[in-house]
């Protein structure tokens, strides 16, 4: 195979049900939300899945908000009887569960795919066709699906040659840091595109490896590997802005706490792996672990010392205010009394007011923000309003900025100075780079 020049590869990128590698949970992925869109409960082989790749399933759709035509069930085949277990590790159950409960979904024996049973699972042994199935009900927007669907299926999700992740390792250098200057300005939005970055360098080196062994590719890898730029490069650089981001302290609150329970998480295995040394009498691998634990310690120390970021919406007294008039409107229009001129003349606002607030919502919105929003915004502004189609072209990209950030109450950081040259930010960043 032409092993091409990066200069001359092509920045458009497909995926494919056939990618080697870790690149399977992200080709399943991709499947369920497509289904998912379309409103279709499926049920899917996880034949050959190994613990890694529950975990980037998990992450990368089910232990999120999904779009969804309706309340789906995802029917994952986890084992069987004597003729099809050797094809599943025996230990999936375990694996899978463990991963759907670290991202907040329980177990319901009840469970069916229903508003109420959202965020559920369950396991079924089918003696009649002696397999084992595991059936994951995902969180899902509805709304979000009706309009994905009236764009033509486009945006930054679910796995297409427009989604984020696609962009970035197809674009150049040069271009990748100008997207990433443009849509991930949070650490939190950072650190989802790097999760999805990472999947594919992982896709590239198994391609690479193909290439070693002479092993023919489809034409769907061999787009993949022609489309791939300067992947590791990329992903090296976005590994080392998020490390600049928690060593200045530009984390939000809601970034702090998640970032102190990450690290307390690996200090509790690091204490298992030092007693374990201890016990087999490794001093050296005891002494090396403790230092990379009080390194651990050290981190966590100065990020919870960080005074937090705040980031605010660029219209969010507008905003409450409208949603605010939203409210009262809404108690009118579901009061079920007989309703007078005045009424009548408030309700006739609610559609424009509905719109007003999509608009303001939605612009200039960067990538991941929606799933990131938790740990981003303060707990007022983190709650958006029912969204609503709107007919305006309110849809982001306007000469407004969406979001502001400014330092907490009591933080002595000052704001940059405006680069001309540089893309405009849905966010305003801190300060102190330089």
């Amino acid at each position: 195979h032409p092993n091409l020049p990066k200069s001359e590869r092509s920045p458009h990128l497909r995926l494919t049900s056939s990618l080697p590698g870790a690149t399977m949970a992200s080709a399943l992925c991709e499947e369920i939300l497509t289904d998912a869109v379309r409103g279709d409960s499926e049920q899917y082989d996880l034949a050959g899945f190994t613990q890694p790749w529950l975990n980037d399933l998990v992450e990368g759709c089910l232990g999120r908000v999904i779009p969804a035509k309706t309340y789906v069930a995802c029917k994952f085949v986890i084992g069987g009887g004597k003729k099809t277990r050797q094809k599943y590790d025996p230990e999936m159950l375990k694996h899978f569960t463990v991963a759907l409960s670290a991202a907040g979904l329980e177990e319901d024996r009840g469970a069916s795919a229903c508003a109420e049973c959202q965020g559920m699972y369950k396991y079924q042994h089918d003696t009649d066709k002696d397999l084992k199935y595991l059936h994951v009900f995902p969180k899902v927007d509805l709304s979000a699906a009706a309009e994905d669907a009236e764009d033509g299926g486009g945006g930054s999700g679910g796995g297409g040659p427009q989604s984020p992740e696609y962009q970035c390792v197809s674009c150049t250098y040069e271009e990748f840091q100008e997207l990433l200057a443009m849509n991930v300005p949070s650490f939190s939005q950072k650190r989802a595109l790097l999760k999805r970055m990472r999947v594919m360098e992982s896709a590239l080196e198994q391609l690479e490896s193909m290439l070693t062994q002479q092993q023919r590719f489809t034409s769907q890898e061999q787009d993949m590997y022609d489309s791939m730029v300067d992947v590791g490069i990329k992903v090296e650089f976005l590994n080392k802005e998020l490390e600049k981001m928690v060593t200045k302290g530009r984390l939000t609150k809601g970034e702090q706490k998640q970032m102190v329970s990450d690290l307390g998480t690996k200090m509790e295995e690091l204490d298992v792996a030092i007693a374990t040394a201890d016990a087999e009498g490794k001093a050296k691998k005891k002494d090396a672990l403790e230092g990379k634990k009080s390194q651990l310690t050290e981190k966590t120390d100065v990020i919870a010392a960080f005074k937090p970021i705040v980031y605010t919406m660029a219209h969010e007294k507008e905003l409450n205010d409208l949603r605010k008039e939203l409210a009262v409107l809404d108690k009118i229009d579901t009061s079920g009394k007989l309703l007078k001129g005045d009424d009548l003349t408030k309700l006739a606002k609610k559609p424009r007011v509905e719109e007003r607030i999509a608009a303001l919502e939605s612009e200039d919105k960067g990538w991941f923000e929606d799933e990131c929003r938790a740990v981003l915004f303060n707990p007022a502004a983190a709650k958006p309003a029912p969204k609503k189609k709107t007919t305006s072209g309110g849809g982001g990209g306007g000469g407004s900025t969406g979001w502001l950030t400014t330092a907490a109450k009591g933080s002595s950081r000052s704001g940059p100075a405006t680069k001309k040259a540089a893309p405009q930010n849905p966010f305003a960043l801190l300060g102190g780079d330089e």
